[in-house]
């Protein structure tokens, strides 16, 4: 909640809140069916690698149903608001949490279609206001609808320049066109990349990061939004993209000891 508030104040256009959960109090005065709209995300504000995720897609009566159709009774969401809040996907059982509730976002139809379910997200890996590297995650229905490397979602590397998808995998195997939709990606040029980049650019300064990774949606109403800044984002995209970090930084003005 900071990082938005910090980035919205440096004029950077992020994800919507519904609400955050951070204490007992908040759970009992909650009520999924008065206070979740149709579809949503529930993610805790400690997590990492997408553990804690929930994200359903639509409702049908007192009833929500994930990407994969697995349905989520009321119970079922206050649960893991709970175990959210218990820190039980902080990574430090000692620590408590809070649960983010945001609004699904619905993809840009220009990228809906690659997809079965769920959101593709874009990540770039920035120094400074030096965007150097970039990937998108595109969910699969092995990963629940989840834009997540390690639930199995594709990784699909981006050229930084024009935004034209490269190379994908998923789980190590190389591919060329998404398993459940047979969508080609190598060649998919990604929508209003400039503005991709230029978001980018701007989040070191706003939030006080020298070295992040940003992650940034594409909204089929509202463009690109930033869904969250991470301090220490993982070096997976080094693999997907085949190329090293380190050189990237270095043309970017890094100095090495």
């Amino acid at each position: 909640m900071a990082a938005k508030v910090a980035l919205n104040a440096g004029g950077v256009v992020t994800t919507g809140t519904v609400c955050v959960i951070s204490s007992y109090g908040d759970l009992l005065d909650f009520d999924p069916l008065r206070d979740l709209p149709d579809s949503w995300a529930i993610k805790p504000a400690r997590g990492s690698q997408g553990d804690g995720i929930l994200l359903a897609v639509r409702r049908e009566a007192n009833n929500w149903y994930k990407g994969s159709g697995g349905k989520l009774t009321p119970a079922d969401v206050m649960n893991h608001l709970r175990r959210i809040v218990d820190g039980g996907f902080s990574g430090d059982t000692a620590a408590e949490d809070a649960a983010l509730i945001e609004p699904l976002i619905r993809p840009d139809k220009r990228i809906a279609g690659l997809v079965p379910e769920g959101l593709p997200d874009v990540r770039v890996i920035s120094l400074r206001e030096h965007p150097l590297m970039a990937m998108m995650r595109l969910p699969t229905n092995a990963s629940d609808g989840k834009a997540n490397l390690h639930q199995r979602a594709i990784g699909a590397a981006v050229d930084i320049e024009t935004g034209i998808i490269t190379r994908a995998m998923v789980v190590g195997e190389v591919i060329t066109h998404h398993p459940d939709t047979g969508a080609k990606l190598i060649g998919h040029q990604l929508p209003e990349w400039d503005t991709v980049l230029e978001m980018s650019s701007r989040c070191s300064a706003a939030i006080g990061l020298g070295y992040l990774g940003v992650d940034i949606i594409l909204d089929e109403n509202d463009g690109p939004m930033i869904l969250e800044v991470n301090a220490h984002p993982g070096i997976e995209i080094q693999n997907i993209n085949q190329k090293g970090l380190r050189r990237a930084m270095a043309l970017a003005g890094e100095r090495f000891n």
